[in-house]
């Protein structure tokens, strides 16, 4: 949990947030951002998105540093129980540029099915 408080914090006073300022901004108290920041807690997935955008960083990174799973992403994950694993086990040898690659693939089929 140390990972997520540290991370929390070093945001938070990146952007000038006090405790109960950062508090506010997502609905909680100041003392709730302080326990998450001691490492006493860790937030609900809404309560993590709502930290990401007040603190204008990404989701993922943000959900990643708390060790949690994204719920849509949990979604996928139930919705395809043997394609996703298979997925990931082929593709975990891939270098950055072909995980570049391949989410500008993704992306692209997703365009076309909007």
């Amino acid at each position: 949990m140390s990972n997520f408080s540290e991370y929390l914090k070093a945001l938070r006073i990146d952007k000038r947030f006090g405790v109960r300022e950062l508090g506010r901004e997502v609905g909680v108290t100041g003392m709730h951002i302080s326990n998450m920041e001691k490492g006493k807690s860790l937030p609900s997935p809404a309560l993590l998105a709502k930290l990401a955008v007040a603190l204008g960083t990404d989701v993922d990174e943000m959900s990643h540093q708390a060790n949690q799973i994204a719920p849509e992403v949990v979604g996928v994950i139930h919705g395809q129980p043997k394609a996703v694993p298979n997925f990931l086990r082929s593709a975990k040898d891939l270098t950055p540029e072909q995980w570049e690659e391949l989410q500008k693939q993704v992306d692209a089929m997703a365009a076309d099915n909007t």
